[in-house]
C-alpha cells in the first residue's frame, strides 16, 4: 500500500510503526530526526516527540489517543482528530507505516 492511501485508510483501529530507516535523537523536549534514505531532516514538537516514543512498539491510533488522553488536558474528538492529522502528515514524509493485518 502507498503511502498516500495509507493515511487515507486511517481509523482508529489502524496499527501504526516508525518507518525503521529513520534515526533520530532527543533534543530537550523535541525529537530531531533523519530519513536515511532521502536524508531528508524532520523535528517533531513535545506532542509529536511524544508520539514517535509511543511508537516504539506498532500500536493503534485508539491506543495512541488512549496514552495521549491521559497525559494531555484535551478532549477525545480533539486528540482523535489531532493525532490523525499528524500521523497523516508523518506518512506523507515517510516516518510511519501502517502495519498490515
Amino acid at each position: 500500500m502507498r503511502q498516500d492511501q495509507q493515511a487515507s485508510a486511517l481509523t482508529l483501529s489502524s496499527v501504526v510503526t516508525r518507518n525503521e530507516n529513520i534515526v533520530y535523537t532527543d533534543l530537550d523536549d523535541a525529537i530531531v530526526m533523519m530519513d536515511v534514505d532521502d536524508g531528508s531532516y524532520h523535528e517533531l514538537d513535545p506532542v509529536g516527540a511524544r508520539i514517535w516514543m509511543l511508537l516504539e512498539a506498532p500500536r493503534s491510533v485508539a491506543e495512541i489517543c488512549e496514552s495521549l488522553l491521559a497525559e494531555y488536558d484535551v478532549d477525545p474528538q480533539t486528540c482523535q482528530a489531532d493525532t490523525s492529522e499528524f500521523l497523516q502528515s508523518g506518512f506523507a514524509k515517510g516516518l510511519f507505516r501502517m502495519q498490515s493485518a
